[in-house]
């Protein structure tokens, strides 16, 4: 009884550690995204100054 609750236990732990780190790329990837835009924004509002 007592290895069940641990492999149960050790099962979510594992899950939750799964899920924060999925959490955390998703983020990281949709930071990327708006800083690349942000980025390609003001490049191409100087690049139209410009000409």
């Amino acid at each position: 009884m007592i290895h069940l609750t641990l492999i149960i236990v050790d099962f979510l732990t594992g899950l939750l550690a799964a899920g924060a780190w999925a959490l955390a790329s998703a983020g990281g990837a949709i930071a990327a995204m708006v800083g690349g835009g942000v980025l390609g924004l003001s490049l191409f509002r100087r690049w139209r100054r410009r000409g």
